[in-house]
């Protein structure tokens, strides 16, 4: 099971830390893979949550080399992608159904996040 813990936290990591970056560095083109325009002053917004997601990142990935954060990181991974999930949950709610590239991002959120919730949960009944 450890394997299976470090595995998911390399993708998890990783994912964040490139989604960020790509925030971050080159929001018109990771944007606009999107249909999105982040053009004007509407960048610095778009931009914003891109640094976060580079620290959460290198949070979660963090807990595969240092076994003693494991726990904390898979409690990170899991928070991060269940709550961009249920954000793009309410999206949907409020606002219809995006493009396709969207709704295959709440996809591999709910994943990536009910995956780091399975495994946060299995570590911690098996630590008592």
């Amino acid at each position: 099971m450890e394997r299976l813990e470090t595995v998911y936290l390399l993708i998890a990591g990783a994912v964040a830390l490139l989604i960020g970056s790509g925030m971050v560095i080159m929001p018109a083109t990771f944007y606009g893979s999107y249909g999105i325009d982040p053009s004007g002053s509407v960048a610095n917004e778009l931009r914003s949550p891109g640094l976060w997601l580079v620290l959460a990142g290198l949070a979660i990935g963090l807990g595969t080399f240092k076994r003693d954060i494991r726990h904390v990181s898979l409690g990170i991974a899991a928070a991060l992608y269940l709550s961009y999930a249920a954000a793009r949950g309410v999206s949907i709610v409020a606002d219809g159904l995006p493009g396709p590239g969207l709704l295959i991002a709440m996809a591999s959120e709910v994943l990536l996040g009910i995956g780091g919730t399975l495994l946060f949960w299995r570590q911690r009944s098996t630590a008592r």
